[in-house]
């Protein structure tokens, strides 16, 4: 993919099953250097392979994507585009203040049975519809991004963390990542460091081919702090997944997964 990135983008997976592990994100269709009022065209896309798109999840499964600046928020309207097999819409810039996209898929439930195939739905449902079938277990997911549209050297609003139950907290400004740089991320759980995670981070040109490859893998400290070399220009993405014994009725596990994407120059 041929873009240098002035726009760091969203990211969201979503869907269970084989679905689940789709990576969903949020591309300025063109990349240049925005000022206020400029409208950005975006396309959101759900893939295995970075940049292209492969699937259009159903309205339902993506539950926001917005915008905020100036502390208001902006949800942004999808429009399927078929033939490209993504979602498009647009955000126009309301100042030179650093804008937050985020995009959150809230909730789903599905099985795996033991011959590896899967259903929607928690295990009592599914049961009685697949009364033929043993399942091997059950699982809630939920999935979270977050991206800084316009970073700023002199802004220190991406320390602070919205909140999600899964969440990448920059340490390092993402306006201040450069190819040979050192970028620094901490992963929250539920408000807290959540230590000994293993994050995968990767570019857009690592390998466009492989389903969901990434190029690094580190594990977070006590902190829960983690750090990348960067040492390519381009699109990064960095990504945190954590499964646990779930505490609700009728589910076995719960999954919840982050990432954030930015630019590299």
């Amino acid at each position: 993919m041929k873009k240098k990135m002035f726009f760091v983008t969203a990211f969201l997976a979503v869907i269970g099953g084989l679905v689940w592990a789709h990576e969903f994100f949020v591309i300025p269709r063109e990349i240049k250097d925005y000022k206020t009022g400029d409208t950005i065209a975006l396309d959101v896309l759900s893939t295995h392979h970075f940049m292209v798109g492969e699937e259009i999840e159903t309205p339902a499964s993506v539950n926001q994507v917005y915008v905020l600046q100036n502390g208001e928020k902006t949800v942004l309207t999808l429009t399927a585009n078929q033939a490209r097999l993504l979602y498009e819409t647009s955000y126009k810039l309301k100042g030179d203040s650093p804008a937050l996209l985020v995009g959150n898929r809230m909730g789903g439930y599905y099985c795996i049975f033991t011959d590896g195939s899967y259903a929607d739905g928690k295990k009592a449902e599914v049961a009685k519809a697949n009364s033929q079938k043993t399942i091997a277990k059950s699982r809630y997911f939920a999935k979270f991004s977050k991206t800084y549209l316009t970073p700023n050297v002199q802004d220190d609003s991406f320390k602070t963390p919205l909140g999600q139950d899964i969440e990448i907290v920059p340490v390092t400004n993402p306006a201040n990542i450069k190819k040979g740089s050192t970028a620094e991320f901490q992963v929250l759980y539920k408000g807290k460091p959540l230590v000994g995670a293993e994050v995968s981070a990767t570019y857009d040109s690592y390998d466009n081919k492989t389903e969901n490859k990434y190029a690094l893998t580190a594990k977070t400290n006590k902190k829960g702090e983690v750090k990348f070399k960067i040492g390519k220009s381009g699109i990064w993405l960095v990504r945190v997944s954590d499964t646990r014994a779930s505490n609700e009725a009728d589910v076995d596990e719960e999954n919840l997964a982050a990432i954030v994407v930015f630019s590299v120059k």
